[in-house]
């Protein structure tokens, strides 16, 4: 593969957002340090900034210790992206150069990608198609291709439907020209929403399955009950708005009576996690109706 270090350093700029960051992105910092690093504050991120701030790196630290959402960050750190590529890793992901340099000769010799990403392992949950359509397949093949796609003994490169938010690396013009992230996700469902604008205007998403990365899956953010509740909410809410559910639908109301009732079921038996989970649910499915 050609050595071709200096254009990728030059063209490429790599977006991390953190929210209540664990010492995981300090492995993945020394993997990228060579290059421009945006990170913005997302909370809860005192410490392993100051670690990050002694490490002099060539990284700006954006937002104000606020929880903007997932997409919001990226749209703000868009912002200060002068370069005509970005990446987008999750803190919990470890990549190296080389992975990196895979997916930039990817995107720079196919004009018409708007955004490639590598295989992450021990991921299995690969979209490969929109949801939707997933739930709509009917046979065994159509219904294991994100586990095709996975498998990386496949060479080359696939053209997809959606690539995993966790590692994407996008075309700076075009994903201005989409409209960039849309806000109204906070978390979950964002980057899947972002490849339908995509793929509407006719654009190309592409797995590059010769470039691997290993993903500490839930490891970027400290595992606590806020964070659960967080993510508990949001994977829920996120769910109702990509799908545009039915506000005052019988499905709605059996949801909530299921949540509020194993909400206090499982805090009779002292699982303090399931119930957290299940009001998270039911709470979003309030703020949803309501607004």
């Amino acid at each position: 593969m050609k050595d071709n270090t200096k254009d990728i350093i030059n063209n490429l700029t790599i977006v991390l957002v953190l929210f209540r960051s664990t010492k995981d992105i300090l492995k993945l910092l020394d993997e990228i340090k060579n290059f421009r690093i945006l990170i913005i504050d997302n909370g809860g991120n005192k410490e392993i900034l100051l670690k990050i701030k002694s490490l002099n790196l060539n990284v700006d630290i954006l937002g104000k210790n606020k929880n903007l959402g997932y997409g919001r960050a990226i749209n703000l750190a868009y912002q200060y992206i002068k370069t005509p590529y970005f990446l987008i890793l999750n803190p919990d992901l470890l990549i190296t150069y080389e992975n990196i340099q895979k997916l930039y000769n990817t995107i720079i010799l196919n004009k018409n990608c708007a955004i490639t990403a590598p295989i992450t392992k021990p991921d299995y949950d690969f979209y490969g198609t929109f949801p939707e359509k997933e739930n709509i397949l009917k046979n065994k093949y159509e219904q294991s291709i994100s586990k095709k796609l996975y498998n990386a003994d496949i060479e080359g490169l696939c053209c997809v439907d959606v690539v995993k938010g966790c590692a994407m690396l996008l075309n700076s013009n075009l994903f201005n020209e989409v409209g960039k992230f849309d806000e109204k996700y906070f978390l979950f469902y964002e980057e899947i929403d972002l490849c339908k604008k995509i793929k509407k205007k006719n654009y190309s998403i592409v797995l590059c399955n010769d470039s691997l990365a290993n993903h500490k899956t839930s490891s970027s953010s400290k595992d606590d009950y806020i964070t659960l509740f967080i993510k508990s909410y949001h994977i829920e809410k996120s769910t109702m708005i990509y799908y545009n559910k039915n506000k005052l639908s019988f499905a709605q109301i059996w949801k909530l009576t299921k949540y509020i009732f194993r909400t206090f079921t499982y805090l009779l038996i002292l699982n303090v996690k399931k119930s957290l989970i299940n009001f998270a649910k039911f709470f979003a499915i309030i703020n949803y109706m309501l607004k």
